[in-house]
Parts: structure tokens; sequence; C-alpha cells
């Protein structure tokens, strides 16, 4: 795992289909500009004990909560991953009826390497973001936004988040240089 310094290029895939034999993706599209990423994994670590010692230790990892601070969200973008509609006069309309999608979320992050780490979380649902909004005065200070999201594992292939380095010496150049013309989905085999 990198140090990492810098976050770009943040995109986003609706999920279509996901079954044990396959997952297919819409298009990339770009989502915002990124301000920050906060992944929480949700794991959590377990000891047993016996003749009053430590004898084992079991981990277990949960949905992963995916907080994105983000510049603004256009209306197309809140449209798909929040599935509301945009009508015919070009205004977004969100109902407590809207059923947001699965997406998957893709990103990069400078790493001190030199290189580039490069992600996708595979499927996720985003809530409704929250909005702050504040009188104007001398002094500028501007009002971004996050959203907040829970991401699992497909039933595809049961891995909930891919991640390369661009220096990383066994990776073909060709999956670095397409890894946002589709969701990077691995080897296409069934999950054992």
């Amino acid at each position: 795992m990198s140090v990492t310094f810098s976050l770009e290029n943040l995109v986003y895939a609706i999920q279509l289909t996901d079954t044990p034999t396959g997952a297919t993706y819409g298009p990339v599209k770009s989502m915002a500009g990124s301000i920050e990423a906060k992944v929480n994994p949700n794991a959590s670590t377990a000891t047993y004990h016996a003749d009053n010692k430590v004898k084992g230790v079991a981990t277990s990892k949960g949905a992963t909560e995916i907080e994105l601070g983000i510049d603004s969200l256009s209306k197309q973008v809140r449209a798909d991953v929040l599935g509301s509609e945009i009508d015919s006069n070009g205004v977004l309309l969100e109902s407590p009826d809207d059923k947001a999608p699965y997406v998957a979320i893709g990103f990069t992050a400078e790493a001190d390497n030199g290189g580039t780490d490069y992600y996708w979380f595979y499927k996720g649902k985003f809530e409704v973001p929250s909005a702050n909004f504040q009188t104007k005065t001398d002094k500028i200070e501007f009002q971004t936004g996050s959203i907040k999201g829970t991401f699992v594992a497909p039933e595809f292939h049961n891995k909930d988040k891919a991640v390369v380095n661009s220096k990383d010496e066994d990776v073909d150049a060709a999956t670095i240089t397409n890894w946002f013309e589709n969701v990077y989905v691995p080897n296409q085999t069934p999950a054992a």
C-alpha cells in the first residue's frame, strides 16, 4: 500500500448486471472534481483465549463506507447515481421514491514511489448528499459538498475493489493505460 498525496480523476459507471457468471457496467463518466476520499472498510478483529493466553485472532471485513469530498455534482450525475429524474424542462426532480442504482467508482492518487495508484470500487449505492449554504460575507468561504456511499463485493467475483500502481513491474502497461476505459473486471471467471 502506497503513501498517497493527491486525488484526481473521480469517475463512475452504473452497474447493469451482476450474476454468478458475469458483471457488466455502463460507460465510465466523470463524476466531480475531487477534494478528498475517506474510505472505511469496517473491519473488525477478535481474539480468543485459552489456558490464560491468546490462542488465535480472527478478522472480518464488512461493507466499505466511502465519503467523497467534491466540488459539485452536475444534475446528470445526481440523476445517474441517485436514481432521480430530469424533466423535459431540464429540471432535476428528486423524490422519496428514487432508487439509487449500484455504481462502481474509480479514481487515482499520486503515490510516494513516483507512480500513481489506480482504484475501482465495484458495487455501491450513494445516499442523497447533504448541502451547506452560507450567506456571503466580506471573507470568501467556499461551500463544497460531499456524498456518501456504501460499497460491497459483486456477486460475480466477490472482490470489493481493485488497485494497481503505475510502477508495478508485473502489470501489463495496457491495464494502466485502459484503466478508465471500462470498469476493470478481473479475468471474467466466477468466484469459487
